[in-house]
């Protein structure tokens, strides 16, 4: 399956098609306030069974998109209540699972479409194991599992301990993770619970805690390789976002984020010195470019607040950028020497 068609099925669930309903949840058990009743649960099981095996290889194409609806347009009815939600993501989880964790892209990924939208916890779970390497061997999968997630995070009903638990196996899964979609993509995922509204300030410290540990651990893993690594391409994005959350952060926060960060950013200059040619040579030039200018922004933002009188009297960071326009010049000494400049300051007090 290509990026474009898997993409496409993802994003399908933007559009509302309820009128492809294969089949309907009365009224009562969808709105229900308490635990379903077996009856009520034999139904729901039912539902999905008759519904998922659509997403059975050799399954038209358009039966396959109207049983998708048929469950998500469900789950996505104002009426469906948490309860009734939880129960239908239980029965999906037992259901759905096979195909899930099948080789079947295009029917896992529709099932894995379905159990983002139960916004339950047992769901949500098995998305993340679909978004581990350890546990999903396709990158496609992966792609879809950890997209997914970026949303499902968002509203999905847990309490706070859910989302740092969570966060932490996505940051293992980050570190493990070769497809740089994919692992953009479980960056973004951390991201989005760490900035639920709704998330009490101290978890969702632990869960941006997550997600610089999961950064440091992919910078250094770069740093290691022998030539160009496409995950740099990742590592952009997500720093641009970073950025942005560490301006929001109260000074302590931002203190104990950079003796984290800080180091992976200089792994980062390492690594592009380290795979100079290679990276200058392919199409991932412009990514490390990118990634440069960002990491020294980064660098330079936190170090003002980490050593603020190394900075008295210094000119604005925009007359002083030294590493991206020294990596498209291709001056190899400037950058090096800036480059070992960096390494010896996050390499000292206060970052150790």
């Amino acid at each position: 399956m290509t990026l474009r068609s898997l993409l496409s099925i993802l994003l399908a669930s933007c559009v509302s098609a309820s009128a492809f309903a294969q089949a309907s949840i009365d009224r009562a058990t969808l709105s229900a306030s308490g635990p379903l009743s077996d009856a009520q649960k034999s139904a729901v099981t039912a539902f999905i069974s008759r519904n998922g095996a659509s997403f059975k290889p050799g399954t038209d194409a358009k039966a396959m998109d109207d049983a998708r609806w048929a469950m998500v347009s469900t789950l996505r009815d104002p009426a469906a209540s948490p309860m009734f939600r939880k129960a239908f993501a239980v029965a999906a989880v037992s259901e759905l699972g096979p195909l899930v964790k099948g080789t079947d892209v295009q029917g896992a990924v529709q099932a894995m479409q379905v159990l983002r939208f139960t916004r339950a916890t047992e769901a949500i779970d098995m998305l993340v194991e679909r978004s581990t390497p350890s546990s999903e061997p396709s990158a496609s999968k992966r792609v879809s599992a950890s997209t997914l997630l970026v949303e499902g995070l968002k509203d999905v009903d847990a309490n706070a301990a859910y989302f740092e638990s969570a966060s932490r196996r996505l940051r293992e899964a980050a570190v493990a993770e070769t497809d740089p979609i994919a692992l953009q993509q479980k960056f973004f995922a951390i991201a989005s619970a760490a900035r639920r509204k709704d998330l009490p300030p101290d978890n969702a410290r632990v869960v941006r805690r997550a997600l610089v540990e999961s950064m440091s651990g992919v910078a250094k893993s770069i740093r290691t390789a022998k030539s160009a690594d496409a995950r740099m391409q990742a590592m952009q994005r997500a720093l641009i976002s970073v950025r942005n959350d560490i301006l929001e952060m109260s000074q302590a926060e931002r203190s104990e984020v950079a003796k984290v960060l800080a180091p992976a950013l200089s792994d980062l200059i390492a690594a592009a010195g380290a795979q100079w040619d290679s990276a200058h040579g392919g199409a991932l030039a412009a990514s490390y470019a990118a990634t440069m200018n960002s990491c020294e922004v980064l660098l330079r933002l936190l170090d003002r607040g980490m050593r603020p009188s190394a900075y008295e009297g210094a000119k604005p960071d925009s007359e002083q950028r030294v590493l991206q326009p020294a990596w498209d010049d291709k001056d190899r000494a400037k950058f090096d020497a800036e480059a070992k400049k960096w390494a010896g300051i996050v390499g000292a007090a206060p970052y150790r």
